[in-house]
């Protein structure tokens, strides 16, 4: 990690621990209007102008092992299918046959040296060019070499491999930014898969992201475990370019130097920063990775509809000797298990409180002002002449925003 960097959050740590009062830069954070979380115009807009034209976190690159390794992606809502070219490139399209429109794959991954569709075998190269037309002879003034898979955008960050629908837009790396360069202390490329999780959740995806973007909570949820790991009271926010955002929390000091994971399955390129703090990264729109030792997660909340969301939770781990699970994970498991049926408890609850008619905008603490940066960034994404009256968020943060 960049010892500047390092530096300027151990200082805002101390800082954050010595104060009694909000600190001499805080101002008033704006209002949220929970219609964001209800709105079902709101929430089509989202659909429309957001999850399409976003960097979406799809996997790691080792999840396509050789080429002609294939996998559906669905979660922004359009059947897409990502696959590792003959040239050794990953590339995706919509998983439509140009034809009429058949799936060119039913199933979820595999590995073929063509996509061929499930309808009329039209196929396909690894490379989306149209290799094949049965029949050829009834298609008049076929133009097969216009007639490839429609493209979207796909690209790697030190392994981590990311999708959007529009071929318009930043670079990957112009989107991460500052998350990225920071993120390559997990040595990425080490990384694979070593489990999934899915939790379907009666809420709006926002408000599971917003549960992550602060840890004011963990006194109250979570007593008997992250409070005696973590002091609250020691945490420290950055709300960096493009609505992402990162949030340390310092150890316990009894626990600070104390070894989460046994040597042989640690990650020795994590930073000794990450060892002493629970650091997180919030990576808009709707990815929050908690940095660790050892294993550790992706958390994706993924839309279903304006009161529904899919939490899905990839484990991923340097790899390790053999196929059993360490007893270490396993561990971790269990106890992070336990922090997400704390967290998630609440948001079915909730949801329901900001659908009454009772509801009002949410009033948040200067500590919870990553939860105003990804609201506002939203906005952005959208447009804000496009919002729903009475929906939009303040700009008055704007210029909280640090480069790194």
């Amino acid at each position: 990690m960049d010892a500047v960097l390092d530096q300027r959050i151990r200082e805002r740590i101390d800082a954050e621990k010595a104060r009694t009062e909000p600190p001499p830069e805080a101002v008033p954070v704006p209002l949220i209007p929970t219609g964001r979380y209800v709105d079902p115009a709101f929430f089509a807009l989202e659909r429309e102008h957001l999850f399409p034209r976003t960097w979406l976190f799809a996997g790691h690159e080792s999840e396509w092992p050789e080429p002609g390794s294939y996998r559906q992606f669905t979660r922004t809502g359009a059947p897409l299918v990502i696959v590792r070219g003959e040239d050794g490139v990953l590339r995706a399209f919509y998983n439509a046959c140009r034809h009429r429109g058949a799936p060119v794959t039913r199933d979820e991954c595999g590995t073929a040296r063509r996509l061929t569709c499930q309808y009329h075998s039209w196929s396909y190269g690894t490379d989306g060019v149209l290799k094949a037309v049965p029949d050829a002879r009834s298609f008049a003034g076929l133009d097969v070499g216009a007639l490839g898979l429609v493209p979207v955008a796909c690209e790697t960050s030190d392994g981590w491999v990311y999708v959007r629908e529009s071929l318009e837009g930043p670079s990957l790396a112009e989107f991460l930014g500052p998350v990225a360069d920071q993120m390559r202390d997990l040595d990425g490329p080490a990384m694979r898969l070593v489990g999934t999780q899915v939790h379907h959740l009666a809420c709006n995806w926002k408000l599971m992201v917003d549960a992550f973007l602060e840890v004011y909570h963990v006194r109250t949820v979570h007593p008997d475990n992250a409070a005696l790991l973590y002091d609250d009271q020691a945490t420290t926010v950055t709300m960096l370019p493009n609505g992402h955002s990162r949030l340390t929390v310092e150890k316990r000091e009894e626990l600070r130097d104390f070894p989460m994971v046994s040597p042989e399955y640690d990650n020795p390129s994590v930073p000794l920063l990450w060892r002493q703090t629970s650091t997180s990264y919030g990576i808009f729109p709707n990815l929050v990775v908690p940095m660790d030792t050892g294993a550790f997660t992706f958390l994706c909340m993924w839309p279903v509809d304006v009161d529904h969301t899919e939490l899905e939770l990839r484990w991923y781990a340097p790899a390790w000797d053999g196929d059993e699970v360490p007893a270490d994970h396993t561990g971790r498991m269990a106890l992070f298990e336990t922090v997400m049926a704390q967290d998630t408890a609440n948001m079915a609850p909730i949801q329901a409180s900001v659908s009454s008619r009772g509801a009002r905008p949410f009033q948040l603490g200067w500590h919870e002002r990553l939860i105003h940066h990804l609201q506002r960034a939203v906005d952005l994404a959208i447009g804000p002449d496009r919002l729903p009256p009475g929906t939009a968020v303040s700009d008055a943060l704007d210029g909280f925003v640090e480069p790194s």
